[in-house]
């Protein structure tokens, strides 16, 4: 059985499960926008973002905007 820890990006608590009431974690991706016919330039442009976060909530989503982590 693989198990997947999810911890926050901002306070570093662990977010993977929650115990006996239904709760939430925010989570920040990258997705490509699609194009509008099938002609595309063909050029490199990286990501905003190198992988994807996940936070508590609001606040640590925040926290983590108002440091200087987000390049990473």
């Amino acid at each position: 059985m693989r198990e997947t820890t999810v911890t926050c990006d901002a306070c570093g608590r662990d977010i993977s499960t929650t115990t006996n009431c239904v709760d939430y974690r925010l989570a920040l991706t990258t997705e490509r926008l699609p194009a509008q016919s099938d002609v595309v330039t063909a050029m490199h442009i990286p990501p905003p973002i190198g992988r994807d976060h996940h936070f508590c909530g609001v606040r640590c989503l925040t926290a983590w905007v108002n440091s200087d982590n987000i390049a990473t």
